[in-house]
């Protein structure tokens, strides 16, 4: 399926235009590995889930602070500070579940080795 080329002016011939996107990684090099790119995302995940707590933290405080009478405006809504939770939750559990592949991965490695040393 092909339109018009919008980012032309009318009846030009397309262009090859580089992309401006580049993916973003923490890393500045290709050779990481494994490990790397499973601290990459350890990196990623637990600074979102920080920012969803901070943000559900904030909101039981300004909560707390108007049973006291003053004036705080809560971040969250009670729908919105759930949303996050939930997701922190998820993303933890997420989190968990490739720590323990990359766990079963290394203790792997030792008996992968020994079948890949006995067979020659």
């Amino acid at each position: 399926m092909s339109g018009p080329d919008i980012t032309s002016g009318a009846g030009a011939a397309p262009e090859q235009v580089e992309p401006t996107h580049k993916p973003f990684s923490w890393l500045h090099t290709e050779t990481g590995g494994r490990s790397a790119r499973f601290i990459e995302r350890v990196l990623d995940v637990s600074g979102g889930v920080n920012t969803c707590l901070e943000l559900v933290h904030s909101t039981d405080l300004a909560l707390h602070a108007r049973t006291w009478g003053d004036g705080d405006v809560p971040a969250l809504g009670r729908v919105d500070k759930e949303r996050l939770l939930r997701l922190a939750i998820a993303a933890t559990g997420m989190l968990s579940d490739l720590a323990h592949e990359e766990v079963q991965w290394i203790n792997d490695q030792p008996r992968k080795q020994a079948r890949e040393g006995g067979g020659a």
